[in-house]
């Protein structure tokens, strides 16, 4: 179906400049691909008509020469007359209009030279990056509570760390979905990313690395931040409690009952043993200061200050005694 210019500006047949040019400020910029809402393909449809609407009917800047009963008329009086249809395919097949009017397809072109010095994305970003529109919005558009361009969301990315590698620190290789302007800087495409980061040893499940605007972007808005989470992977033989690190030493009973010393391979690969002074019970706990997980923030103040460790016992019982080694237990229990 033919286009309607003035159906699209939402004005009458006889409207007055001035109201072509107050229709084309609203529905710019509520469709402008940097503005609107909706989404940059749908948008960038609505603001192209608006854009090609506005130049016939306000006939900026060039007038187009159409003869028709020997008066020269412009476009918006052709179109007036004939329509888009008959405006686009040119009247006479000789002379001034062969191939009629062609919208030149560069809506930006028009927005930029109809705001001007007022252009909304002259004056978008501060040299921080911070958006401002204020009273610029303010003044040439009446719009004091503009609300801006909604931020584009931070790319998170959660990154599990084995209890080894936050104790030790490491280099790790992260694979992540991004979200990328493409080439005509309004559509975007998902794309698999890789990055190498640095895990410092003593992180934990507050950890966050954090890489200003290289997280999502998007169509007219200040890219995010691309922030990584450090998520603790449960160990096997280690439990973390903040900077302290608590092991379980499973004994039996014969063990207990001798104080048998401990022997712990630590989370940097290294032999501990531990030798017990009191016979081990259910609720003995034994600490050894400064084996724990090392503390960040004093490392990176130049210190290597660690947690302590804890070591709890599982003490394993056995299911069944015959009468002759529970006399010897008894036996060995008086003379103790």
């Amino acid at each position: 179906m033919s286009l309607d210019y003035y159906d699209l500006l939402g004005l009458k047949r006889d409207c007055l400049p001035d109201e072509i040019a107050r229709a084309y400020r609203t529905l710019s910029l509520k469709w402008h691909p940097k503005l609107s809402k909706e989404d940059a393909k749908t948008a960038f449809h609505h603001f192209s008509q608006i854009s090609e609407s506005f130049e016939v009917l306000s006939d900026r800047k060039f007038l187009l020469n159409l003869i028709f009963t020997f008066l020269i008329a412009v476009k918006r009086a052709f179109f007036d007359k004939y329509g888009e249809k008959l405006l686009k395919e040119g009247f006479f097949n000789e002379g001034l209009i062969e191939g009629g009017y062609q919208f030149g397809g560069n809506p930006e072109q028009i927005f930029i030279e109809f705001f001007e010095k007022d252009n909304p994305f002259a004056k978008i970003y501060d040299n921080d990056g911070r958006e401002m529109f204020g009273s610029m919005f303010g003044s040439a558009f009446g719009g004091q509570n503009f609300p801006g361009l909604p931020p584009v969301k931070d790319l998170i990315i959660e990154v599990e760390c084995t209890l080894n590698e936050l104790y030790s620190g490491c280099m790790k290789e992260v694979k992540y979905m991004k979200t990328l302007l493409n080439n005509d800087g309004r559509t975007t495409r998902d794309e698999m990313v890789t990055r190498i980061i640095d895990i410092k040893s003593g992180y934990d499940n507050c950890s966050q690395i954090i890489i200003k605007g290289e997280g999502n972007e998007s169509n007219g808005k200040k890219p995010s931040d691309l922030i990584f989470k450090v998520k603790e992977v449960k160990h096997q033989d280690f439990e973390r409690k903040g900077n302290d690190l608590i092991f379980t030493a499973k004994v039996n009973l014969i063990q207990a009952l001798c104080s048998e010393t401990v022997r712990i391979i630590t989370l940097d690969g290294r032999k501990l043993l531990i030798g017990m002074d009191e016979i081990i019970g259910p609720k003995t706990l034994k600490k050894i200061a400064g084996e724990g997980m090392p503390i960040y923030k004093d490392e990176e103040a130049g210190k290597m200050c660690k947690g302590n460790l804890y070591i709890k016992f599982d003490i394993e019982f056995p299911e069944v005694l015959d009468q002759e080694a529970k006399e010897a237990v008894i036996e060995l229990l008086k003379n103790s």
